[in-house]
């Protein structure tokens, strides 16, 4: 009798180990499988989370592509208005222009112009003038709004003028060509968007001699554009 019950006692102590071996093992397991799934949890939520942050706008760590080719919004299209007067001198004109944008702050185009002027011939008598005038120019914004320009003119002008033939004066008419640079400084304010306004001081360093900019006098104009 004993013996039988040492032999069952036996038998039962070595299936309860076998059972804890059992369970060790599948609770390794089930550990395993645990932490893998809670390490691709992980890893989903901060992959969501980052692409949450960077849409946001409070960061971005992708490297923004730049445009190759045209880019319709470094297009400038605009128009100018210009005055000038002084010593009876007076010089009002139109100046559209379109252009682009070269690099930042700097930008370049052409344009076509057309101008009224009028000036003293002697202490009774005008001459007067009518000018188009095609043109390339160039900006560079040296600090904030604040910008350089340089305008080279090329200038058809039709000119009528008092000839005094023996005490009569009679009207003259005439045309001539003119090559003018205009370097001047000047501001710009915006307008909302792409809109801006903007006014120029300028003088014209070449003065030939049918230049219609008056000698020591800068001349003014304003215009509105979009793109600067």
């Amino acid at each position: 009798m004993r013996r039988l019950l040492n032999i069952c006692s036996y038998g039962l102590r070595n299936g309860l180990n076998m059972i804890n071996r059992y369970l060790r093992v599948r609770k390794t397991a089930i550990m395993k499988k645990l932490v893998f799934v809670m390490l691709l949890l992980a890893g989903f939520y901060g992959a969501t989370a980052q692409e949450i942050y960077n849409s946001s706008g409070k960061a971005n760590y992708k490297k923004k592509k730049e445009k190759r080719g045209y880019d319709a919004d470094k297009l400038v299209l605009g128009g100018g208005m210009n005055f000038g007067m002084g010593n009876g001198f007076l010089r009002v004109g139109v100046s559209p222009i379109v252009g682009y944008r070269l690099q930042k702050n700097f930008y370049a185009g052409v344009g076509m112009g057309y101008q009224y002027y009028k000036a003293p011939y002697d202490e009774t008598h005008n001459e007067y003038m009518n000018m188009y005038y095609p043109n390339i120019w160039t900006r560079y914004y040296v600090y904030r709004n604040i910008f350089v320009n340089a305008t080279y003119e090329y200038d058809f002008i039709s000119v009528r003028y008092p000839l005094d033939r023996f005490g009569n004066f009679n009207e003259t008419k005439t045309n001539v060509t003119n090559q003018s640079l205009l370097l001047g400084v000047g501001l710009r304010q915006s307008l909302g968007g792409r809109l801006s306004f903007y006014g120029e001081l300028f003088y014209d360093v070449m003065q030939g001699q049918y230049s219609p900019y008056p000698k020591g006098f800068p001349g003014m104009r304003f215009g509105l554009a979009t793109g600067f």
